[in-house]
């Protein structure tokens, strides 16, 4: 037997998922944690089904089993805290991290058994996290300190494979009256709109980030500044068509609530803060006119 009868009761009321085989690798033991988790009865798995098919891919199966039999800080035949997959019944990769040990009888090896760890809600928790991490809670966009970590990354990939990257400026005019004449709760809900309008008009492949205060920024890998220029022009006809009606009011009264636009596409090894430069400088000749503007820059 690969696993002892005392063993084997222990497994049963185990919390985490437990499975034990024979050297051919062979189920002996499949617990009830194992059965809610992978979706499959115990009696379709003991003496019938082998350990290898319900991992990810055979690599995965023989990696687990190089790990099992190398030294490993002078243990021999333990795996302990090792990330990979199961496949569960209805073909859903699992994500878990086992732990494992060879099983002897009068020194002779007969089997293993591993206790799974469910990962599926603690790396859904760290995806949250980390996009909490990046995410301008206000808008929903990017915030500035990912702005950088992703300028420098497709900066580089322009280099590499010498593709147009092109960035956008905007600027929300007047915002300052949204502020003085409907309040702060009025001027959130503004850059809300901005956020939104800016989510609603970009591609797979963009990124839109929330650049401080009433400025935002969006970066278009695989793209040049004349496509960037009819993206912007939608993003305008978005916002004035789309726009809430105390911002129209708030025109009427006032100099008009507007987008002031600056395009720069990337050249050949400028830095990357002169490449915002230049966008920020052209976004600022737009605010020289009133109403939402795109100027391309020099």
């Amino acid at each position: 037997m690969a696993i002892s009868l005392i063993d084997n009761e222990l497994a049963l009321i185990c919390p985490d998922p437990v499975i034990a085989i024979d050297r051919k690798g062979i189920i002996t033991l499949f617990n009830p944690a194992a059965e809610n988790l992978l979706g499959y009865r115990q009696q379709e798995m003991v003496g019938r089904f082998q350990i290898a098919e319900l991992y990810a891919s055979p690599e995965s199966a023989r990696e687990i089993k190089r790990l099992m039999y190398q030294t490993n800080n002078g243990l021999k035949g333990q795996i302990i805290g090792h990330k990979t997959h199961l496949q569960a019944k209805e073909g859903t990769m699992i994500p878990i991290q086992l732990s494992a040990c060879l099983i002897e009888e009068h020194g002779v090896e007969v089997g293993s058994v591993g206790f799974f760890r469910d990962l599926t809600e603690r790396l859904a928790l760290e995806r949250s996290l980390k996009m909490l991490s990046v995410t301008d809670s206000l808008t929903g966009l990017y915030n500035q300190r990912h702005f950088h970590t992703v300028l420098n990354q497709e900066i580089a990939r322009s280099k590499r494979y010498r593709h147009p990257l092109s960035l956008i400026c905007i600027d929300l005019d007047n915002f300052k009256s949204v502020n003085d004449t409907l309040g702060h709760v009025e001027g959130d809900h503004a850059l809300r709109f901005v956020g939104e309008s800016i989510a609603g008009i970009l591609r797979n492949i963009d990124y839109g980030f929330r650049y401080g205060g009433d400025e935002f920024m969006v970066l278009l890998p695989e793209t040049e500044q004349a496509s960037a220029d009819a993206l912007a022009q939608r993003l305008i006809d978005y916002f004035n068509r789309n726009k809430p009606n105390n911002l129209v009011e708030i025109s009427q009264d006032n100099d008009p609530v507007a987008l002031s636009i600056g395009i720069a596409e990337y050249l050949a090894d400028e830095p990357a803060g002169v490449f915002i430069k230049r966008a920020d400088l052209a976004m600022y000749r737009a605010k020289k006119e009133p109403g939402s503007r795109v100027v391309l820059a020099e």
